[in-house]
C-alpha cells in the first residue's frame, strides 16, 4: 500500500493549475513503529491496540497528552518514513511496524524538543508543567516554555527538523507490514544513523 497524494480543489482552484498545486495535501502518513512482539499479534488478531500507562515516564507522558489534547492512557510513538529520526531507542526483537495512517490521527512533535522537555521535567513545577520551579539554575524559564510551546503547535510536516509522530491508538487496518528486528541495538543504532544521511 503507497502513502496517496490527494489533490484538494479550493476557492475554484483547477486540477493542474499552480495554485491547484500549491494546496495539494497528504492526506495519508506513512509511519513506522516499534513494538513487542504481543502488540503485533493483537494486530493480527484484528483488534485495536492501546497502550497502557506508562510507570517510568506516567508524569511526563500524561504532560504530552495534555499538550496534545490526546484521548489516550498512553501515547504511541513512531517516525515518519523518509525523515531522519533519532537513532535510539531500538532493541533486539523489537518488531518494526509500517503504518499508513489518515493524517487526522497523527500529532507530530520535534523530537529534539520532546527530549529537552523530558530532561527539564525534574525541575518543572509538580502542578505546571510548563513552568519550572523557582530558584532552578540548571534550566531557563524562558527556554523551556518555548520548548513547551513547540510541542503543543502543531505545524507542516516540512517545518520539522526530526519529526517523531504521536498516535493515540493502532488500528489494523493501517498495518501495511511488520519485520522481526534482529539486530542488536548498537547495529540498528549504526544502520540509522547511516540512513539519516539519505533523509530529508
Amino acid at each position: 500500500m503507497k502513502n496517496r497524494l490527494c489533490f484538494f480543489e479550493v476557492g475554484g482552484a483547477t486540477q493542474g493549475s499552480p495554485r491547484f498545486l500549491r494546496e495539494r495535501v497528504y492526506q495519508n502518513m506513512i509511519i513506522d513503529t516499534y513494538q513487542s512482539g504481543a502488540v503485533m499479534r493483537i494486530l493480527q488478531s484484528g483488534k485495536i491496540y492501546r497502550a497502557s500507562p506508562s510507570i517510568s515516564f506516567k508524569k511526563e507522558y500524561a504532560a504530552l497528552i495534555d499538550m496534545l489534547g490526546l484521548h489516550c492512557e498512553c501515547p504511541i510513538f513512531g517516525v515518519v518514513r523518509g525523515r531522519k529520526q533519532n537513532t535510539g531507542g531500538r532493541v533486539s526483537g523489537a518488531v518494526r511496524i509500517r503504518l499508513n495512517v489518515p493524517r487526522e490521527y497523527v500529532k507530530l512533535t520535534e523530537y529534539t524538543d520532546w527530549a529537552d522537555f523530558l530532561d527539564n521535567f525534574k525541575y518543572t513545577n509538580p502542578n505546571d508543567y510548563s513552568t519550572i520551579i523557582v530558584g532552578s539554575l540548571d534550566v531557563k524559564s524562558s527556554d523551556h516554555l518555548r520548548v513547551v510551546e513547540s510541542l503543543k503547535h502543531q505545524r507542516h510536516l516540512f517545518q520539522y527538523k526530526m519529526p517523531q509522530a504521536i498516535l493515540e491508538y493502532i488500528d489494523p487496518k493501517w498495518v501495511v507490514r511488520y519485520k522481526v528486528i534482529t539486530n542488536t541495538r548498537e547495529q540498528e543504532d549504526r544502520k540509522e544513523h547511516r540512513l539519516n544521511f539519505f533523509r530529508w
